[in-house]
């Protein structure tokens, strides 16, 4: 399935790169060997690829070099859609007389053609008389990649049969589309030997191409498992769910900020909430757990000033949460504070952020990723912040800001995730501290935040969260319902968006009201039919959405695509990689994703240590008769550590 790209110069090198590959493409026009050299090679390995590029050489040189390892073995040879007919014609015969697959290929450099050119080229190099089609893009775009992908799915693939494209799309934004491929149909992919032996942009290694393309998953190292309808017959009727890691987090944090003990009840553990308490603990806070409840005694903000640094463990949430934190500390101690983490964030890019610390005034040493350190204090009384990549900075600012000894005026501009601002402002206000929204439009928020405010002790109930309840509430309409128990309404969580896209795709919803402003909830199945959704301000109904869509009658649309590429993976890739291996019919077109209702089945996929992509593979496994397999399933913990206990029934 991998073929090695090589340009190797060296003959003695190349000879041992080929020994070490089981399929293999010299490029003539790279590797510059005589026609001689280029024959000892085709004879010494099984499955070699040879081509070389008529603008890289002498058209004469490209046709002695092909003809001649064709005639000592070669089994394809690659021959670019621009090169003269004769030429073409020429290598043809001599790969007809030796039983050489013919690629004729096509490569665009600056971006990608519409669909309908690149089914053009498709079949104009089938009449050519291609046994194998090779079709690169350069992908600027999500859109991009998944367009040149889409030729997997044309009249003209279907009618030609498996194996006769190799459809990808080079640089960053394609870089997915190098493994998926072979998922689509593609009889190989290419790879360089290692590092810095690449042929083209965004090309992985042959090791890492390998660990792509993996399926083993034996579940004693790794934690695999296996799910379908097979497996899993009889969901829960009635489920408890845990706590929302948003709120906890804002929680833990306000109640780190005041002086005296906070009470924080329903908690539930999970490996981010843990990420806040033990930030609360390096703040200085002692912390008592007495069954479902957090007693947290704190000496208040103003013993901060000692702390020169904070691990945040794989939150992005209390990361961008503690950043400004650390400019008010260093503000009042006078000393660097670094912010650090572990696992998926460092591989996260937080460049925003930083530069909303730098336009706050302070000083901020990073590449765009962990560890941040942190210096300087926050001087800029008129603070104007982007909310387009996330509204987690917000949040930090938002509760960093109070704290100053002056007053602030906090513009956000292209805000994104409102609930989550809402939330973190009603939370705010539970621990005494007040903020004045001043303005609001479509493309701008200001809030005016008094300096000099102390947060004070708060009794607080950490609602159960929605973004959890997602996955169940959509496996209740899939299947044979359930009634989620206790859940808050109106609650400034974003995912409690769920319920009306349920209402709009005809599921019942029926809301029994409880305690306070909380509900049980019950899902009913019905016929499902497509729906139209905006999800900016929700990004993280998106991969359990996909699940709903995919068995929704005709195509959903949802918008919010841009939103998904800074979370614990690219979500638009992760998305469009894994549901496409299990069926799924999905397109992308700017920041609109749309998912056209067809059955899933079973398969190998990988969960890219996404909580949320794990968790809807699973609930999608739960729907198909031949298993999903996953490869991970211990991300999970970061969110719902309790999710498969709750699945079979478990306490």
């Amino acid at each position: 399935m991998i073929c090695v790209s090589i340009q190797e110069q060296d003959f003695r090198k190349c000879r041992q790169i080929l020994e070490n590959c089981r399929m293999a493409e010299i490029r003539g026009d790279l590797c510059k060997f005589t026609v001689a050299q280029t024959e000892q090679l085709a004879a010494l390995h099984p499955n070699l690829l040879i081509t070389c590029r008529i603008e890289n050489s002498s058209r004469e040189y490209a046709y002695e070099t092909i003809t001649r390892a064709i005639v000592k073995g070669a089994r394809y040879a690659d021959v670019e859609i621009e090169a003269p007919c004769d030429h073409l014609e020429y290598i043809k015969t001599y790969a007809r007389a030796n039983g050489c697959k013919l690629i004729i290929s096509y490569h665009n450099f600056q971006g990608t053609n519409s669909l309908d050119e690149l089914e053009q080229i498709y079949n104009l190099c089938l009449r050519k008389g291609a046994d194998i089609v090779k079709i690169v893009t350069t992908a600027h775009t999500i859109s991009d990649a998944v367009r040149t992908l889409s030729l997997y799915r044309s009249e003209t693939y279907k009618k030609a049969g498996k194996g006769t494209l190799i459809a990808f799309a080079m640089g960053e934004a394609g870089k997915f589309t190098r493994h998926l491929c072979v998922t689509m149909g593609a009889p190989y992919t290419y790879a360089a030997w290692d590092n810095g032996a690449a042929t083209a942009p965004g090309q992985y290694t042959s090791a890492e191409m390998e660990t792509l393309l993996e399926t083993d998953y034996p579940a004693d190292t790794t934690g695999s498992h296996a799910f379908s309808k097979n497996l899993f017959p009889a969901l829960p009727d009635t489920v408890a769910i845990p706590c929302s890691k948003s709120v906890a987090q804002r929680a833990v944090l306000a109640a780190a900020l005041a002086g005296g003990e906070s009470v924080l009840e329903n908690y539930a553990p999970c490996n981010d909430i843990e990420g806040a308490l033990q930030a609360a603990r390096a703040l200085g806070c002692r912390i008592r757990e007495t069954g479902d409840t957090l007693l947290i005694r704190s000496a208040g903000a103003a013993m901060l000033r000692e702390l020169t640094g904070m691990e945040t463990g794989e939150s992005g949430l209390l990361t961008r949460l503690l950043l400004p934190l650390a400019g008010y500390i260093s503000g009042t101690g006078g000393k660097e504070v670094e912010i650090t983490g572990h696992g998926s964030l460092l591989k996260r890019n937080l460049a925003e952020s930083a530069r909303a610390l730098e336009s706050a005034g302070l000083q901020c040493r990073t590449d765009g990723y962990l560890p941040f350190k942190i210096s300087g204090k926050i001087t800029n009384e008129n603070l104007e912040i982007s909310g387009k990549e996330s509204s987690q900075i917000v949040s930090g600012f938002l509760m960093t800001l109070p704290l100053l000894s002056h007053d602030t005026l906090l513009t956000v501009t292209r805000p994104g995730s409102l609930p989550y601002i809402e939330l973190t402002l009603k939370i705010l206000k539970t621990f005494g501290i007040h903020i004045q929204e001043t303005g609001a439009t479509a493309d701008k928020i200001t809030y005016r935040i008094p300096g000099r405010q102390i947060y004070t002790p708060a009794r607080i109930y950490m609602d159960a969260d929605w973004s959890s309840a997602a996955y169940f509430a959509v496996a209740g309409a899939l299947g044979q319902g359930i009634t989620l128990q206790n859940m808050p309404l109106n609650s400034s969580q974003a995912d409690e968006a769920i319920l009306d896209i349920l209402k709009l795709c005809g599921a019942g919803v029926t809301i029994r009201p409880g305690a306070g402003a909380r509900a049980d909830i019950t899902i009913q199945p019905a016929p499902l039919r497509a729906f139209t959704r905006d999800a900016t301000h929700c990004p993280d109904l998106f991969p359990i959405l996909t699940v709903l869509a995919s068995h929704c009658t005709g195509t959903s649309v949802i918008k919010g695509v841009n939103r998904l590429m800074q979370k614990e993976s690219n979500r638009a890739e992760t998305i469009f990689t894994e549901f496409t291996k299990l069926g799924a019919e999905i397109n992308i077109l700017d920041d609109e994703m749309y998912i056209t209702g067809t059955p899933l089945h079973g398969g190998r996929v990988k969960g890219h240590n996404d909580h949320r992509i794990a968790m809807s593979l699973i609930i999608a496994g739960l729907f198909t008769g031949e298993p999903v397999i996953l490869d991970d399933i211990k991300c999970i913990g970061k969110s719902f550590p309790t999710f498969i206990n709750k699945l079979t029934r478990k306490k």
